[in-house]
């Protein structure tokens, strides 16, 4: 039984009389309701405690601040403060409640059912959501698919055309525009009935009609088109178009060409693999690109295995996660729907989340369950590495990288974010690679 115990002289007797009395009802799912009875000696403790406050900090008619009758101050506050007195009495009662049935609280206490008694202590109600409790993780019979890797040349092929592209030049051309120029032009916006533009208009703009990534209404429309020649052109977007702004939109423009510029690209020959700064000859530049094609794709299925090991450690172990929970994880992508001000329904979008939320939830239970159980922690090697591996891939020494990485003050979520990787890795490690299969 939990105990506050007072500062008086009245010994045992006094932290007798002032006990708080807990029961502990077990509701639904992960729902435990405390009550909790409070006697009338330890209101009536708070209540002089306030009354003190109150009496420094008042001044009434007739009376030097903190010089007012005791009396006359409970007289005229004894209702405000016996409302204070039951609040501070609440706040302080259910953390003790808490502690003394060794609760894992997951969310914020709902009180109700508050009783005054009539010697003048009281009782209340708290209902609580409690984390889960996990005897052990099923990690049997988990598979996870591959497939054999492998790199065609025309894979290489077009990285090969990437650089010849970024280290091509543009010579301004006398003639009309080829489906491989770039037409430099000034656009007006005519019409864009969805406002997806801000600008109005665009000097100067160079349209690479041999760019893959360039819309498709200006590589049919401008082949042909001479410096000084006006064209309209409406670009139509298709509804499931990447960004949302643009998703379905229709603009007109108005383009006005003053140049044509031909890319003239270089060969790809040994001086060219030199320029790159990857390679001293084609031979070789050709083996590396095939390389990290190959290390891109194997890191590709690396993430998509462990991917589908935590899904599938996670549909094994189907542990309830308290509701108030998932209300918080939904209210917060709520929230970062408005800030992006886009129109949105707030149903679908709860409704949509919800189950990503529960997984993701999930997962971090089971992470940290798995990690205990099989005692796979982070060794000091583990971090070193990590350090190594960021002063890579930001040039600078691994003195400096630990240096960024103390400053940060990010050492521990480091730490935990490493013991997730490796606790992943044993899952995937443990699973049954199978050959992938194309659904027919």
């Amino acid at each position: 039984m939990g105990k506050r115990g007072l500062s008086d002289d009245s010994g045992v007797n006094s932290n007798v009389e002032n006990s708080v009395k807990v029961e502990l009802t077990h509701k639904e799912g992960l729902v435990k309701e405390l009550q909790i009875e409070i006697p009338a000696a330890r209101v009536q403790t708070e209540m002089d405690k306030i009354f003190d406050e109150k009496k420094r900090s008042v001044t009434l008619k007739g009376f030097r601040k903190g010089m007012a009758p005791l009396d006359m101050i409970k007289k005229l506050y004894a209702e405000e403060v016996r409302l204070d007195a039951i609040d501070e009495l609440i706040q302080a009662t259910y953390p003790e409640a808490v502690r003394e049935k060794t609760l894992r609280v997951a969310t914020k206490p709902m009180v109700t059912d508050l009783q005054m008694r009539d010697d003048g202590g009281f009782m209340y109600t708290a209902q609580v959501e409690v984390m889960p409790e996990i005897d052990t993780i099923s990690y049997e019979g988990l598979e996870v698919s591959y497939v054999e890797l492998a790199v065609e040349d025309k894979e290489v092929d077009e990285i090969v055309e990437h650089y010849r592209r970024r280290l091509s030049e543009l010579r301004e051309v006398d003639r009309p525009a080829l489906a491989t120029d770039v037409v430099v032009a000034d656009l007006r916006k005519i019409a864009d009935p969805k406002l997806a533009v801000a600008q109005d208009s665009f000097a100067n703009s160079e349209i690479d009609l041999g760019y893959r990534l360039t819309v498709d209404q200006f590589k049919t429309e401008l082949p042909g088109v001479k410096p000084g020649d006006t064209k309209q052109v409406e670009v139509i977007y298709p509804e499931d178009y990447t960004d949302p702004s643009f998703a379905g939109a229709r603009l007109t423009w108005q383009v006005h060409v003053k140049q044509i510029k031909e890319r003239i690209l270089p060969d790809f020959d040994d001086a060219f693999a030199a320029r790159t700064g990857l390679a001293q000859t084609a031979l070789e530049l050709r083996l590396k690109i095939r390389e990290d094609i190959h290390g891109q794709k194997e890191e590709a299925q690396h993430r998509y295995q462990r991917r589908a090991v935590m899904h599938h450690v996670c549909e094994k172990n189907k542990i309830m996660i308290p509701e108030g929970m998932v209300k918080d994880y939904l209210d917060a992508v709520v929230e970062d729907f408005k800030k992006q001000g886009n129109q949105f329904d707030e149903a679908n979008v709860r409704e949509n989340y919800r189950p990503m939320g529960i997984e993701s939830m999930r997962w971090d239970l089971i992470w940290r369950k798995l990690a205990v159980e099989q005692k796979i922690e982070v060794l000091p090697a583990d971090t070193d590495n990590w350090i190594r591996s960021y002063a890579e891939r930001h040039g600078v020494t691994t003195e400096e990288a630990a240096t960024a990485l103390a400053r940060s003050g990010r050492g521990e979520q480091l730490k935990e974010s490493l013991q997730e990787e490796k606790v992943i890795d044993f899952l995937v490690n443990m699973a049954t690679k199978v050959p992938f299969k194309k659904d027919k």
